[in-house]
Order: structure tokens, then C-alpha cells, then sequence
């Protein structure tokens, strides 16, 4: 088993404040959710077996095909909440450090694709 860490955010917090107070540091767990009507690719990030949030789009699809290969997604919150800058509609997002673990030739792809793709 490798690892591969990256900064990133779960957005939606807007939508999950009532049943989600953030914790930095505490580990999350990442799921696809393929009945995501916004997102075909949508990852959910789960606390205790609830939604709290998804991972951007712009990085869904990614992080959907690295847990459909067999990899594990940890999503960490690293700070409290903030507006979403780099959407139009706006919404509450967590910054947080996602922790990939996989074999090492998925983790390889996971950083050659992220890269070829600007992703992180």
C-alpha cells in the first residue's frame, strides 16, 4: 500500500451544517455516490454512515474511478468553514487534506493523471 495526499475541500456544507460540526483533523471516509443526479461521478464524504458534503466536481470523476479500482479516499478537515471562491453560485466548503491509499501502481496513476490534468 502506497500514499498520496493533496489539499482539497468538501463543498456543501451549506447543505450539511445542521448535521455535521466540523472537526479538524478527525478522518472521514469517501464513497462514490453514482445516484448523484448533479454528478455521475460524485464522491460522497461520510461521517458515522451520513453525507456531510461530495468533493468537487472538478476532481470527482478522479477520485470515483480511484475507489472503483480498489483505493481508499480519508478526507481530513484541516479549517473551518469558507465561502466557495470559484463558484458562481456560491456555497460553504471545509478545507481539508484527502488521503489516498491504494496500491502503489494505482497511486502512480493517480498522481500522472492528476497531473497531466492540473488537477491539484
Amino acid at each position: 500500500m502506497e500514499s498520496f495526499e493533496v489539499e482539497s475541500c468538501v463543498r456543501g456544507y451549506h447543505v450539511y451544517l445542521d448535521i455535521w460540526d466540523v472537526v479538524v483533523g478527525e478522518n472521514l471516509h469517501c464513497e462514490r455516490d453514482p445516484t448523484n443526479a448533479a454528478d455521475m461521478y460524485a464522491v460522497s464524504v461520510i461521517k458515522d454512515g451520513v453525507v456531510v458534503g461530495h468533493l468537487p466536481k472538478k476532481i470527482s470523476r478522479l477520485c470515483s474511478l480511484f475507489i472503483r479500482r480498489g483505493g481508499i479516499i480519508t478526507c481530513r478537515p484541516t479549517g473551518r468553514r469558507r465561502h466557495s471562491s470559484d463558484l458562481p453560485q456560491g456555497g460553504l466548503e471545509i478545507p481539508c487534506l484527502l488521503i489516498f491509499d491504494g496500491e502503489a501502481q494505482e497511486i502512480k496513476k493517480l498522481i500522472k493523471l492528476s497531473t497531466d490534468l492540473s488537477l491539484f
